[in-house]
């Protein structure tokens, strides 16, 4: 049942109505119902949908990595190579902020000489730089996808 007005789905999702519209071309949302007034009619699972969309975006995926992401939900087993490269791109990123928050938190809690702590931040950030460009090209490479985040069959 269609119940939320833009206006209630942005306030609720906590993002502006520019970004419903957005996200919407962008085909990232489902289909929307209009009113015979022509506004827009949203449902809880729009709520849903767009606040996955939210919290994907400021994870740092990419709006089509966020469509990749959602059409695993309506048809799992031609994303599963998706899903496969998604999940490597999530560890490196774990990984890489485990080491960087150790980091940080060791210059914090155990301060020592500003030369010492210069060289450990640079050593620590830059130990996985080797690993990094391999999993990085791997998250941008162009995807072949019959996505259609809207098709819900």
């Amino acid at each position: 049942m269609h119940t939320l007005s833009i206006g209630r789905l942005a306030k609720l999702a906590n993002v502006s109505i520019d970004t419903i519209r957005f996200y919407d071309k962008a085909g990232l949302l489902a289909p929307h119902v209009r009113r015979p007034s022509g506004f827009r009619e949203y449902s809880k699972s729009d709520l849903k949908r767009l606040r996955f969309i939210r919290c994907g975006r400021l994870l740092g995926f990419s709006l089509e990595e966020t469509g990749d992401l959602l059409a695993l939900a309506i048809n799992p087993e031609p994303a599963l190579g998706v899903a496969k490269q998604k999940l490597r791109v999530i560890d490196w990123k774990i990984e890489t902020l485990q080491r960087w928050r150790t980091c940080l938190r060791d210059l914090v809690e155990e301060p020592t000489t500003s030369d010492a702590r210069r060289c450990s931040i640079l050593d620590s950030f830059t130990e996985e730089s080797a690993n990094t460009e391999s999993v990085v090209l791997a998250a941008r490479a162009p995807q072949k996808s019959s996505r259609d985040c809207n098709d819900q069959s």
